[in-house]
This record gives structure tokens, C-alpha cells and sequence, in this order.
């Protein structure tokens, strides 16, 4: 694959407001970056391998992964949402993946953003795995302690390395590091909290240890609607959930099986549920315990339609 460089600013133009998603299935967190097709409620796109430490062709889709930050109890870990931008810029991608970030909403209100919005983003990739982001200063216009700063950062690290996967842009299997200019300078310290010296990798222990894959927020399906996630090792025991919008108790609910180590155990194990439910609104859940934690869970809403 040859080398692409793009540092020139580019303009994107994202609407927050009444932005057209499509809803997608994918591994997550350190798990595979790209979309699949295995959910009826997404369109025929590349299908997800099982982990990025596998060897897999890049394949483009107009979909790009979004990382976001938590809140509350799990405040310090990542989570994600593939994002579809009104006019998908395939020439750069990796940008459009960063504005999205700065930019947009997340779908899920558990979810945030700790980056200012940008319009303009330079980046290049290079086969060797290095992706260099140059921002506009705005971009880090909040002052952050250390810990969100070093969250914020890899949510952009996360983001524009797994953007550059399903674009086709660089091998699951490459390892990845970000280099971050602001305004085409390194050396910056960011969120005046973190030097921007050297580049970063993904930090594995920010990826949310349960995560609810899909269904994403606002997803519309028919019954049997297919619950999709995936749990960590770390995890001791995990269950999910299904309460109706208008209720406080689970319709239905059962235990996810023990997680298993993995070849890639960075993975996990993901599980799909298979759920039979009438027409209505209802929210989502998967509940983790990791060992001597608190309890990690994702939730997401989603309406049933009928058939």
C-alpha cells in the first residue's frame, strides 16, 4: 500500500442536527473496527473479522467508527458508535472520522465527547502503522486534568486507528501509532495537562469491558431482535437485560456465559442473544462484574416493530 499524505486542512462540513445514521453490528473495543453485515437492521457492507490482531483486507464502507467517553461509573473507558456523515468523504476518511468526534452528538446519552469541534483536519497514514493527525489549536480548547486528557487522547488514538482499518487504509493486524501536530507543530501540551512528544498507541485497559455491540441507540427491528456483545476476560460474571420503556422490570433477561480467553484475549468473548418481543420501546441492557470492580453496563434504546 503506498504511503498517503494529506496534511493540507481540509473543511467538513457535519450537521449535529438531524444527521441520517445507519445502524450497524461490529466487534468492539479491541476487536475488529469495521462494520458488519450480520444485523438486519444494516445495510450490506464489509463483515467484521473477530479481532484486530488477525490479518484481514481492509474493506471501505461510508461508515465510520466513532469512539466516545463514558459517564458516571464508567466515566474512564471508551465506548463506540459507527457514525454515517450526510455527504461520507472517501478521499480522507481518517478526517472525516475526527470531525464527527469533535463534532456530533453521540447517539447514546451514557456517552461524550471531550474534544472542542473542528471543521478542518489533516492526517496521513502510513503502511508502517503510523497515522499523523494535525489539529487546529480550537480542537483543545477545554483545560482537562491529566486522567481526562490522557481519556480525551485516546478517544481520538481509538478513533482515527480503527477509521483507517475500515477504510481500507492500513491491515487489522498492523500495529498502530497516532502522531498528533497542532496546527502542523508537535510538542504541544494538550488539554494543558499531557506533551504531545511522542506518538501513542491504543491503550487497551480504556475499552469498555462490556459493551453492548448491538443494537445501537435508536435502532428500529423486527422481532426476534439479535442482542450483540462482547465481554472481557477480566469480567467474572455478566448478564443482559430487556425492560420496557414504560416499565421498571426486565421482560426478559438471562446470563451471559463465563468469558473465555481468547488467541486474541484482548477480544474477549462476544455473544448474540436472540430475543422474541411484541412491538414497542425498550432499553437494553449488558451488566458486568469485573473481579474487586464496581460494575461496568451499557445500555442502549431500541424499538421493536411489527412485522
Amino acid at each position: 500500500m503506498d504511503s498517503r499524505h494529506n496534511y493540507a486542512r481540509r473543511t467538513v462540513t457535519i450537521a449535529s442536527a438531524g444527521l441520517a445514521v445507519t445502524l450497524s453490528l461490529a466487534a468492539c473495543g479491541s476487536a475488529a473496527d469495521r462494520a458488519t453485515n450480520a444485523s438486519s437492521a444494516a445495510p450490506r457492507i464489509a463483515s467484521a473479522p473477530v479481532s484486530t490482531d488477525g490479518v484481514y483486507e481492509g474493506v471501505a464502507t461510508e461508515q465510520a467508527p466513532v469512539y466516545w467517553a463514558g459517564t458516571d461509573e464508567q466515566s474512564h473507558y471508551l465506548f463506540r458508535e459507527f457514525r454515517t456523515a450526510p455527504a461520507a468523504d472517501t478521499a480522507d476518511p481518517v478526517a472525516e472520522a475526527v470531525v464527527m468526534m469533535t463534532s456530533l452528538e453521540p447517539l447514546d446519552p451514557d456517552y461524550r465527547s471531550l474534544w472542542s469541534a473542528v471543521e478542518s483536519v489533516g492526517t496521513s497514514v502510513s503502511p508502517d502503522g503510523t497515522i499523523t493527525v494535525d489539529l487546529p489549536v480550537t480542537a483543545f480548547a477545554g483545560q482537562l486534568p491529566a486522567d481526562d486528557a490522557e481519556l480525551a487522547l485516546q478517544q481520538l488514538v481509538y478513533t482515527v486507528s480503527a477509521a483507517a482499518v475500515t477504510a481500507g487504509l492500513l491491515d487489522a493486524a498492523t500495529a498502530k501509532e497516532v502522531r498528533i501536530l497542532v496546527d502542523g507543530q508537535p510538542d504541544y501540551k494538550a488539554f494543558g495537562s499531557v506533551d504531545l512528544q511522542d506518538p501513542i498507541s491504543r491503550d487497551a485497559s480504556m475499552a469498555a469491558p462490556v459493551w453492548l455491540i448491538d443494537p445501537q441507540t435508536g435502532t428500529e427491528s423486527g422481532s426476534p431482535l439479535t442482542l450483540f456483545g462482547r465481554v472481557l476476560p477480566e469480567i467474572a460474571s455478566a448478564t443482559w437485560e430487556v425492560i420496557p420503556a414504560d416499565g421498571d422490570e426486565a421482560v426478559q433477561s438471562g446470563e451471559i456465559g463465563e468469558p473465555t480467553e481468547t488467541p486474541a484475549s484482548s477480544a474477549g468473548t462476544e455473544f448474540k442473544i436472540p430475543v422474541d418481543l411484541p412491538a414497542g420501546d425498550y432499553t437494553v441492557r449488558v451488566t458486568g462484574s469485573p473481579k474487586d470492580e464496581e460494575q461496568v453496563s451499557d445500555d442502549h434504546t431500541v424499538t421493536i416493530v411489527a412485522d
